[in-house]
């Protein structure tokens, strides 16, 4: 409680109190006020008002300050949106699923398994991005383990031949991949590029991958599926358009990493690529089980996929990274291209794990 603000009724009745009241008087009503009988006092006398005296002191107005931030900030009021939002497409990449690797963390039912927690990440994706009007997926290769004992199919690193991995594995897996997502959207476009574990022998012909086996399957086992398309690769690399930005899609095994790093010669192929293809807005890769970005050019940038197999040693001993199974999805837009991007992590034991710390600002000089 505080004194009644000067040139108020309630003031001059204070004021009144003040000069003919009893010291005891003037002690009870600063104990009422919750003040200390010389605060009360002195604040009075601060005011003017003079024990002794018995006119009513000529006090100024009191001076409101209103405090004014430097800089004085033009707010700009946050307004929520009206009507629908703009129609896109949403591009899910996946990539070196290695069906049929055996790993300490890895095999054929965790594969599926990951594979149905990105369906389902990519069905809410679509429900919370809506309007869609098309799905695109990008297969960048080594789908297939395959059986090359050159390439880690060796007998218990791998739990079946090419033909079970095509025809029991891969083509089941993916068609309900693809006819499930074919229920939320208009259409789906399956891009795929082959990978290197296909290859089964150096003096094989550029097709004989069996990750194009694989893809020739699932055209076979959706021919009915008539919003359904699969491109089977024909070069190295496909070359999509989407709303009018160009995609190109590689495996990435092209490209020989130097002391482990990927992104200095990856760079640089894709510099050449982007001049002999007359130039294009967005590049993938994959390959390397690792994820990575970096730019082309002022125009263009490249990304490096991550990987749905996880454990594989040869990622750590060439790379020097342990793998996590994320697969990316994002939406292309009219006018803007690329716009929002997810990194979709298919397995929770990969999630990333909490530091003990309490929720705040970290004080770094405690670490």
């Amino acid at each position: 409680m505080s004194l009644p603000k000067v040139n108020t009724k309630e003031w001059k009745s204070e004021v009144a109190f003040f000069l003919g009241a009893s010291s005891d008087k003037i002690n009870e009503r600063a104990k009422a006020l919750g003040i200390e009988p010389q605060s009360y006092a002195r604040r009075m006398r601060e005011r003017g008002v003079l024990k002794g005296h018995t006119e009513m002191p000529d006090i100024e107005p009191e001076v409101v300050t209103v405090y004014t931030p430097y800089p004085k900030f033009d707010i700009v009021p946050f307004k929520q949106p009206k009507g629908s939002r703009d129609e896109e497409d949403i591009v899910i990449v996946t990539a070196d699923k290695h069906l049929a690797k055996v790993t300490e963390s890895y095999n054929i039912e965790i594969a599926k398994k990951r594979m149905d927690k990105l369906l389902t990440s990519t069905m809410s994706i679509i429900n919370l991005h809506r309007p869609i009007r098309k799905l695109w997926v990008f297969e960048l290769g080594d789908a297939l383990q395959g059986e090359n004992p050159y390439q880690g199919s060796k007998i218990g690193e791998v739990s079946c031949g090419a033909f079970e991995q095509v025809h029991d594995e891969g083509v089941p897996m993916m068609s309900r991949f693809l006819s499930s997502l074919a229920g939320g959207v208009k259409e789906v476009d399956y891009i795929a590029v082959s990978g290197n574990h296909g290859v089964y022998d150096k003096q094989a012909t550029k097709r004989t991958n069996w990750d194009n086996f694989l893809y020739k399957g699932l055209e076979g086992a959706l021919i009915n599926q008539k919003n359904i398309h699969i491109h089977v690769p024909t070069e190295f690399y496909q070359l999509v358009n989407i709303r009018g930005f160009r995609f190109f899609l590689i495996h990435g095994n092209q490209v020989y990493a130097q002391q482990g790093i990927p992104l200095f010669a990856m760079r640089r192929k894709m510099q050449e690529w982007y001049a002999y293809l007359g130039g294009f807005n967005y590049g993938y890769a994959a390959h390397f089980h690792s994820g990575a970005y970096d730019q082309i050019n002022s125009h263009a940038d490249y990304t490096i996929c991550p990987p749905l197999v996880t454990g594989d040693s040869w990622a750590l001993e060439r790379v020097g990274r342990a793998s996590s199974p994320v697969q990316l999805a994002f939406g292309v837009h009219d006018t803007y291209g690329r716009t929002w991007t997810y990194h979709l992590q298919t397995d929770d034991k990969f999630l990333p794990q909490k530091y003990p710390d309490k929720e705040g600002v970290v004080n770094f000089g405690n670490l």
